[in-house]
């Protein structure tokens, strides 16, 4: 069973603040993306299910020049409860806009993360990067910040689907969250398309580690 999308939800606030995510699956690995308006680094914890989650490399990314903003990613991928669980983003500070969504993922087994990476420009059109999967099959997902005045400005590129995509209230800014579309073993191309703004985006790559295991095996001809 390769890792797959199962649910996601979205949950706003400022300091810190909580929502129910409901999965439709048995979860297996669960993401949760920040976005905040203001690049002070507000964020101390996530929790799902008042478990710790893990914050993914590359987060936070920080941008301090143009229209400022932080980007966050946290991820668990083992002990995780189903059902309808609580998430929890505490803010030690808690004074700035924050976009919050959470997507849960079905697996064979326990999940881990394969890869990230960042883009992070004061004025880029049609920003993109590079998930490397390193011949793993894996789920791809990214979130990120816009400075363009609505959403209706930005566009999941070819192959993403979108999950959530927000206006910050009174900020001519917005966020989103996109999901690859296909999950296989060749590194994907993330990104969105909008025209010169700012762009901040931290993508992530998750594999099923018993999926993984097999693979490898195989690879090494194992048990032949």
């Amino acid at each position: 069973m390769a890792v797959a999308f199962d649910a996601a939800s979205t949950g706003v606030g400022t300091s810190t603040f909580s929502w129910s995510h409901t999965p439709v699956g048995t979860p297996r690995g669960v993401i949760v993306f920040v976005v905040q308006s203001g690049a002070v680094d507000e964020i101390t914890s996530v929790t799902h299910g008042g478990v710790s989650m893990t914050e993914a490399d590359g987060s936070p990314l920080i941008k301090l020049t143009g229209e400022s903003c932080v980007v966050y990613v946290y991820f668990l991928g083992s002990g995780i409860s189903g059902g309808a669980q609580t998430v929890e983003v505490v803010a030690g500070i808690g004074t700035l806009n924050k976009r919050a969504i959470a997507v849960t993922l079905t697996a064979s087994g326990n999940t881990a993360v394969q890869d990230t990476t960042t883009i992070s420009s004061d004025a880029l059109e049609n920003p993109s990067g590079t998930l490397s999967l390193g011949n793993v099959s894996s789920f791809c997902c990214e979130a990120l910040f816009s400075g363009q005045d609505a959403v209706t400005g930005i566009t999941p590129s070819a192959g993403w689907t979108s999950r959530d995509e927000y206006q910050f209230t009174t900020l001519d800014q917005t966020a989103a969250c996109y999901t690859y579309d296909t999950v296989g073993v060749s590194d994907v191309t993330m990104g969105w398309t909008q025209t010169s703004e700012d762009a901040v985006s931290i993508g992530i790559a998750i594999k099923d580690l018993s999926s993984a295991l097999v693979s490898m095996m195989a690879l090494l001809g194992v048990g032949k």
